[in-house]
């Protein structure tokens, strides 16, 4: 399947620039893969500054420039309250929805007509196309 619009999970993201996350090779060839097939990246502007948070831990000033590199790749969706509304009454109606920020980037890529929410979060898969089924569909033939 070719995805055009795909919202982009904290989690890939911190693996694409942590070289010590398990993940990393996948979600580096996840976002390559993405990019080379024309695929336009979103992600949300709490997700920027979790990004940055958790990188800064570990790399210090080097966050910013992973920060600067993450948005040439992804445009960064903000949300307001219509957003924060949509997320809170999709939580009263629908019991898969029960994590607030989860349910948020559902409503964020909604808004934004993508075709996956990339993230190797499991409990997020009611919501989504699995990170590993997308995977699968990338990796390289052993010979």
């Amino acid at each position: 399947m070719s995805y055009k619009r795909v919202f982009v999970d904290a989690n890939v993201l911190i693996d694409f620039f942590d070289t010590d996350r398990p993940l990393r090779e996948f979600s580096v060839k996840a976002i390559q893969k993405l990019l080379e097939n024309g695929a336009e990246l979103y992600t949300s502007c709490d997700l920027i500054t979790t990004v940055y948070y958790i990188l800064r831990k570990k790399f210090r000033k080097e966050a910013l420039v992973f920060v600067e590199k993450l948005a040439k790749i992804c445009s960064v969706v903000p949300f307001s309250n219509e957003e924060v509304e949509m997320a809170m009454e999709l939580m009263k109606q629908d019991q898969n929805f029960k994590d607030l920020e989860d349910t948020f980037q559902y409503v964020l890529a909604k808004k934004m007509r993508c075709d996956l929410i990339l993230s190797n979060y499991l409990k997020m898969d009611y919501l989504i196309d699995r990170y590993l089924e997308y995977l699968s569909h990338i990796r390289e033939p052993k010979t």
